[in-house]
C-alpha cells in the first residue's frame, strides 16, 4: 500500500517540502540584502534617537533583518525536513517556526506600510534631518549633507517598496510551509479520533522502494 499526504504521494510531499523551504531561503536572503541596502543607503544617516520618526525607521528595518533571518532558518530546517519526514521533533520545529515567519512577516509589511505613510505624509523630512536645508522638499546637492539628498527620498522609497513584496512572499510561504508541517503532525481543530497511516517512525528517510510508482493507494486523513 502506498502512503498519501494529504492527497500527495510521499515522494510528491518531500518535492513540495523541500521546494518550500528553497523558496523561504531565498526569500530571506532576498530580503535580508534589501535591509542591509537600505541601512546603507539612507538609515544610517537619518537615525536619531531624537526623532520619533527616524526611530521608527530603524525599528522597522530591525525587524526586518530578524524576520530575513528566522526565515532562513524556517527555510533550512523545512529542507532537513523534507529528508527526514519520521522526525517527530523536526515536525515541530518547522511548524513552530513557521508560524513565527509568519507573524514576523505580516508584522513587518505593516511596519514598512507605515514608513511608506508616513515618508508620504512628511514629504520625507525625516530623512533629510541631518541637513541644513530651508526648504526640505527640493534641497540642491550641498556639503553640508552627508549624502546625496536628491536621490534619498526616491531611494528609500524604493527599497521600502521592494522590502515589502518580499515580507509579503515570506509571510504566503511561511503560512504554505506551516500548513505543510501541520499535515505531517496530523493535527485536529476538533476532537475526535483519527483515521490515519502514520509514517513509520525511522531516523532514515525511507527507501528501497519507489513511492511514486504505486499504482493504488488509500489516502491519509487529516
Amino acid at each position: 500500500m502506498c502512503l498519501r499526504l494529504g492527497g500527495l504521494s510521499v515522494g510528491d510531499f518531500r518535492k513540495v517540502l523541500m521546494k518550500t523551504g528553497l523558496v523561504l531561503v531565498v526569500l530571506g536572503h532576498m530580503s535580508f540584502i534589501a535591509a542591509a541596502l537600505l541601512h546603507g543607503t539612507v538609515l544610517r544617516y537619518v537615525a536619531a534617537p531624537d526623532n520619533a520618526v527616524a526611530l521608527q525607521y530603524c525599528v522597522v528595518n530591525i525587524l526586518s533583518v530578524t524576520s530575513a533571518i528566522v526565515v532562513i532558518s524556517a527555510g533550512i530546517a523545512t529542507i532537513v525536513l523534507s529528508r527526514y519526514l519520521p522526525s517527530i521533533p523536526l515536525r515541530w520545529i518547522v511548524f513552530s517556526s513557521s508560524i513565527a515567519c509568519a507573524l514576523l512577516a505580516l508584522t513587518c509589511a505593516l511596519g514598512l506600510l507605515a514608513s511608506i505613510a508616513v515618508t508620504f505624509a512628511t514629504q520625507g523630512r525625516a530623512l533629510l534631518a541631518t541637513c541644513t536645508f530651508g526648504n526640505p522638499g527640493l534641497p540642491p546637492p550641498s556639503p553640508d549633507c552627508p549624502f546625496d539628498p536628491t536621490r534619498i527620498y526616491s531611494s528609500s522609497l524604493c527599497l521600502w517598496g521592494i522590502a515589502l513584496l518580499f515580507c509579503v512572499a515570506e509571510s504566503v510561504f511561511a503560512v504554505r510551509c506551516a500548513q505543510l508541517a501541520h499535515q505531517l503532525l496530523e493535527l485536529r481543530p476538533w476532537w475526535g479520533k483519527s483515521s490515519h497511516h502514520p509514517i513509520p517512525e525511522s531516523p532514515e528517510p525511507i527507501e528501497g522502494h519507489d513511492l511514486l510508482s504505486c499504482t493504488s493507494a488509500e489516502p491519509l486523513t487529516l
